[in-house]
């Protein structure tokens, strides 16, 4: 909806502005399923998905039964043997935390690796057909983004220092 919105915005912008601009748009994530490359990665990055979960799931039953044994022996235990198991436990579950967060970054890495080529090829397909049928602009439907422009000016500098940014 939003995406929509900035779209419309943006051709509303060119149709009061005078342009006569050649206008066009993509759907680039339909266009991405749809490439073979993707279908492969996608099993790769699945496959790399289950290795993590794996050790994952390793490391929560090694913490579900050191639980279950200190909720079953507490009892039996003198009070340094009970706060060094306490520990072990408090210990495994911070190496369970750090472990999902190290995996979540590296599966978003792993994916951004090999995904990469794939997007380029599709931004230069895009770029290709733009240029050939003349479109000055193309957007991305599923994400209002331009993904096609002519070459115009870096403004940022100027909006900067408009700004006071350094």
């Amino acid at each position: 909806m939003k995406h929509s919105a900035v779209l419309t915005l943006l051709l509303f912008a060119f149709t009061l502005s005078g342009f006569t601009q050649k206008l066009g748009h993509v759907n680039s994530n339909r266009l991405l399923s749809m490439m073979p490359e993707s279908k492969s990665v996608q099993k790769e990055v699945e496959e790399y998905v289950k290795q993590l979960e794996g050790q994952l799931a390793t490391m929560s039953n090694e913490y579900q039964s050191k639980l279950a044994e200190y909720q079953n022996n507490q009892s039996l235990w003198s009070e340094p043997v009970k706060e060094s198991k306490a520990e072990e436990i408090s210990s495994l579950e911070k190496r369970i935390q750090r472990f999902q967060q190290t995996a979540q970054r590296s599966m978003s890495q792993k994916e951004e690796e090999l995904f990469e080529p794939i997007l380029e090829k599709l931004q230069n397909a895009i770029k290709k057909v733009a240029d050939e049928q003349g479109y000055d602009y193309v957007f991305d439907s599923g994400s209002g983004a331009i993904l096609h422009s002519p070459e115009s000016d870096d403004m940022t500098a100027l909006v900067k220092k408009e700004l006071g940014l350094q």
